[in-house]
């Protein structure tokens, strides 16, 4: 079974879409663990759409990371799949897709996908991870899954990290040597807004989490980008 592990805070409508996207998969074996970080809308989700695959908790901590870390406690799956209540699988065989590349052994299965503005789609290909983790995490955090024993063993999630724990993660399962797995195609719907970019209100924070990243794995300076940024560089006609 793979775990689908959501984290929420404020968005039922966003999120009520992610489920149901979750729900159009053919791949059935499935679980869907949300995490509540605000003041209980995604619980009240939860309950409408009486669905016993999917369970919504209290996030045990605080923010965005300890969010996830609730959910991962509580997981009953063999992986793991991250998904952020603002996304969605736009592929209907996405999930069965990641379990057939994990069933090939430890690694990360990660995807391709399109990042979804108010008036356009731009499409989003990270292409075969290599020495350029280092420089730009452009492996989208929604739709990435690894086994849940690969994921203990590389140390779980770093709270310290904040909004850049999923680098983090890539990062120390890079070196580790786990392969990574490139699921090709319009796989993953991100939207991309202003509770959700590099920049804005919590540019200076995110700025702070990057130069913890960077310190921690020894990296070259590094600027702050968001994925918007990085699709407009490699595809400037959009």
């Amino acid at each position: 079974m793979i775990s689908v592990l959501i984290p929420t805070k404020g968005r039922p409508g966003m999120l009520r879409e992610a489920l149901r996207s979750l729900q159009g998969q053919t791949f059935s074996h499935w679980e869907a663990v949300v995490a509540e970080d605000g003041e209980g809308e995604g619980l009240e989700v939860v309950r409408a759409l009486k669905d016993p695959r999917v369970r919504g908790l209290r996030n045990a901590g605080r923010g965005q990371v300890e969010a996830r870390r609730t959910a991962l406690e509580a997981a009953q799956g063999e992986a793991v799949l991250f998904l952020d209540d603002d996304d969605l699988l736009l592929d209907p065989a996405y999930l069965h897709r990641a379990w057939r590349a994990l069933a090939q052994g430890a690694g990360v299965a990660y995807g391709e996908g399109v990042l979804l503005l108010a008036d356009r789609e731009i499409p989003f290909a990270p292409g075969e991870v290599g020495p350029w983790l280092l420089r730009d995490n452009r492996l989208l955090a929604s739709g990435t899954a690894l086994g849940k024993k690969a994921l203990r063993e590389l140390g779980g999630l770093d709270p310290a990290m904040g909004d850049y724990w999923d680098w983090d993660l890539w990062l120390r399962a890079y070196r580790a040597g786990l392969p990574f797995r490139y699921l090709k195609g319009r796989g993953v719907g991100v939207r991309v807004h202003g509770g959700n970019g590099s920049y804005g209100a919590r540019r200076e924070e995110r700025a702070r989490f990057l130069e913890r990243l960077r310190a921690k794995h020894g990296l070259e300076p590094i600027p702050l980008k968001d994925h918007l940024q990085l699709a407009l560089e490699s595809s400037p006609g959009y």
